[in-house]
């Protein structure tokens, strides 16, 4: 009898989804008979199929609406503006109605379980401390609810990719929507830095596709359809995903897909011109051929080196690019960039020093470091947690050396999150993304999908799952 009024009300949520998708596309497509179409339709129609299938989907539409959650990083800058200082993303929203749609699903609230890091609980108090300017009157709201919201945003995003990844497939979903989102911002950079006149053909999505030159003379790419050059952040983040992805399919057409997506994506790092992301990027192919010499280690490092070539033969002053990053790492910057950089490391320094309770939210400014950021902000204890929860969830990652050395599905997983997870590291300590959701975002899943890995693998002898076998990983499954 039970199983009969599900599948009753299985089968009505889908017909009336299925009636709110029909009515949608025709009130679309009369919309744009008479308006045409711009980048904000593209944006709004997605958003609204996705909310449907949110609303309307039952458990099924809420970790399909996850999957599709993850696709929405690749909107950029496209946002919609409250106040000039606050300005509302795409992502944002859905994340949120992800969170309330866990909440108004009983079944989901007493058969997940998820917790918050210790560290994130000892950071609430100075989250709320930090207000204190705006009670006096020192400070502007929506500056300071810009940079709190998007810390903020950890919350829902750890929560509701806790549940989505109770029934464990999930993570091939997952890592592959991040995957395709930051191969579809490289290819679209890739392409219009090469081939410029694109913009004729998009001229309300892409705006400004020609290079800039640098001070030291290197064309640097300007990823303009996602809104600057800051999209390679995204690609240092899921480029690893390439090791795992390769492992669940094994068939040679997708592995050809996937090396292809990610030569893509070490080109765009490359034309974006982050010097840090250079480093990091090299931190990671380091990594990779220590840990897989055999195997993927060798592959990507000639990759790599490939693009390195081929970039240098091409892209103009490369060695003096790198010479103003070596100089930057050494504490003696030559070139603008690097020395404002340093102004303002040393800026939220001397702050601390005056301020050790900190300054309150927004306070220090875009710091281009996070841990210094927080210290200036929020204080210098609250800088120590934040840093010390970093540290010490890259130590337990660590500590699960023995299962991400194995060549096995399970530790090609772990090997792929410690990788990205030292990309959000480098993110964190060397750029700063704690000002902008469309940045904050993809760390802050990175860091929920490092942490929910080490609770699964810590828990596995223990738990029983009631949606997957535990050991969903054998190649068999996903080819």
């Amino acid at each position: 009898m039970i199983e009969r009024i599900a599948g009753f009300r299985l089968r009505k949520n889908s017909l009336l989804a299925l009636a709110v998708v029909l009515l949608g596309g025709v009130a679309v497509a009369m919309y744009l008979d008479r308006q045409g179409i711009s980048y904000k339709e593209l944006i709004v129609v997605p958003c609204a199929l996705i909310v449907a299938v949110i609303v309307f989907g039952g458990e099924r539409g809420l970790r399909f609406g996850l999957v599709l959650w993850v696709l929405t990083m690749g909107l950029g800058y496209r946002t919609v503006e409250w106040t000039p200082n606050l300005r509302i993303h795409p992502s944002e929203i859905l994340i949120w109605l992800l969170l309330a749609s866990i909440c108004a699903q009983r079944q989901l609230r007493s058969s997940t379980r998820f917790s918050l890091p210790w560290w994130l609980w000892l950071l609430v108090p100075f989250w709320a401390l930090a207000w204190w300017p705006l009670i006096a009157g020192d400070a502007s709201w929506d500056k300071m609810l810009n940079e709190f919201r998007n810390f903020l945003l950890l919350v829902p995003v750890m929560i509701v990719s806790s549940v989505v990844l109770e029934r464990r497939s999930y993570w091939r979903y997952l890592l592959l929507a991040f995957f395709i989102a930051s191969s579809w911002i490289a290819i679209l950079g890739v392409g219009e830095y090469w081939f410029p006149g694109v913009q004729g053909l998009f001229p309300a999505f892409i705006t400004a596709a020609k290079a800039e030159v640098t001070a030291d003379g290197f064309m640097r790419a300007q990823f303009s359809f996602w809104g600057g050059s800051q999209a390679t952040f995204i690609c240092v983040l899921a480029l690893p995903s390439a090791i795992v992805l390769a492992t669940w399919w094994r068939g040679w057409l997708p592995r050809a897909a996937i090396v292809i997506a990610a030569v893509f994506q070490i080109m765009a790092i490359y034309i974006g011109g982050y010097r840090s992301m250079w480093l990091v990027l090299l931190i990671q192919v380091v990594a990779a051929c220590i840990l897989r010499v055999k195997k993927h280690g060798v592959a990507v490092a000639l990759l790599v080196l490939a693009v390195a070539i081929g970039g240098y033969q091409f892209i103009p002053n490369t060695n003096e690019r790198v010479i103003t990053g070596i100089a930057a790492l050494q504490g003696a910057p030559i070139d603008h960039s690097a020395q404002d950089r340093k102004d303002r490391a040393l800026g939220a320094v001397d702050e601390v020093m005056q301020s050790p309770f900190g300054s309150g939210w927004s306070g220090a400014g875009w710091v281009h470091s996070d841990f210094l950021q927080v210290a200036a902000n929020l204080g210098v204890i609250a800088g120590l947690i934040f840093l010390g929860g970093f540290l010490y969830t890259l130590l337990r990652v660590g500590r699960h050396m023995p299962t991400w050395l194995k060549a096995t599905p399970e530790g090609e997983l772990g090997l792929g999150l410690l990788l990205s997870f030292v990309g959000a590291g480098g993110l964190l300590a060397i750029q700063g993304v704690e000002v902008l959701p469309q940045l904050v975002l993809p760390v802050w899943f990175v860091w929920s999908l490092v942490e929910i890995w080490l609770r699964q693998n810590s828990s596995a002898k223990e738990l029983s799952y009631s949606y997957a076998p535990t050991n969903f990983y054998p190649a068999a499954n996903f080819q």
